[in-house]
């Protein structure tokens, strides 16, 4: 069965990827693993263990809802699933749905995610005829992502170096990880920074690769934009412009159009075309 990862970070985190795994017979874990629940969630009715993937998993009922929480073989809590009814997302998230080009669309499922060190999200899994789409919500509401799925995958923690959150907090110290995702060996996180929705790579060796986001025209350097008044795409029409921050220097990327042509132009701070 194919299923949803939340790679976890710290002594663990939260992100997404897909992978596969098979499930155990239920059992009662290690005593670490069982006091940690039960400290976590004293008012648990009708609890079962099983392993999902290595980790401890205990379905449940809390408050009328199913629940699922998974943790590590120490007894570290990484993430909860509970089910929910569409009228019980909060007011935003619904009025964003209900807003959007799927709210013709059949709710097949909605869930509640929370995960170590980063944000509470919603997850609406929508259908409409073959095609099957899970959409990601902030609690205010903000459509963090979609994703085409076909196959009522599972939401399962994995684990990363916990010293990637601990840069990204040294980095932005009031930032709230709302994303987090695995392309090949690289991590990406998607951050709100204030008013600012960042993007940052990490590599394999835990080392950050770069920062990117939106950025207004009025924000942009002067010397980039001379830069671009001055070269061969001074008659394209701006259609978006990216900041991003990597170890040795800034740079603006241009998304330009001129007619059926796009093109996209890189200019460090310097005011240097970068090829």
């Amino acid at each position: 069965m194919k299923t949803k990862l939340f790679i976890l970070t710290g002594c663990l985190s939260a992100l997404s990827v897909i992978t596969s795994c098979d499930d155990d017979h239920h059992f009662t874990p290690e005593n670490t693993v069982v006091n940690a629940f039960n400290l976590q969630y004293p008012n648990a009715e009708r609890v079962e263990w099983e392993t999902k993937a290595g980790f401890k998993v205990a379905d449940f009922i809390l408050n009328t809802h199913q629940t699922e929480a998974w943790f590590d073989y120490d007894g570290s809590w990484l993430l909860t699933e509970t089910d929910l009814t569409f009228n019980e997302l909060p007011a935003e998230v619904q009025k964003s749905f209900n807003e959007s080009p799927y709210q013709s669309w059949h709710i097949d499922d909605v869930d509640q995610l929370e995960r170590v060190n980063a944000a509470l999200i919603y997850v609406i899994e929508v259908e409409q005829g073959k095609e099957e789409y899970d959409l990601y919500y902030s609690e205010e509401g903000t459509l963090i992502k979609e994703v085409n799925d076909h196959t009522n995958a599972e939401h399962i923690p994995v684990v990363i170096p916990g010293t990637i959150i601990d840069e990204i907090k040294r980095m932005y110290p009031n930032a709230v990880i709302r994303d987090i995702d695995k392309k090949g060996t690289f991590f990406e996180f998607e951050i709100q920074d204030g008013h600012i929705e960042r993007e940052l790579l990490f590599n394999s060796e835990q080392k950050w690769v770069s920062t990117t986001w939106d950025i207004r025209q009025a924000d942009v350097p002067a010397i980039v934009l001379e830069t671009l008044k001055q070269s061969q795409y001074n008659n394209y029409k701006i259609d978006d412009i990216e900041a991003m921050q990597k170890p040795e220097g800034m740079y603006y990327i241009f998304e330009l159009e001129s007619g059926n042509k796009e093109i996209y132009l890189t200019i460090d701070a310097t005011g240097t075309i970068i090829i």
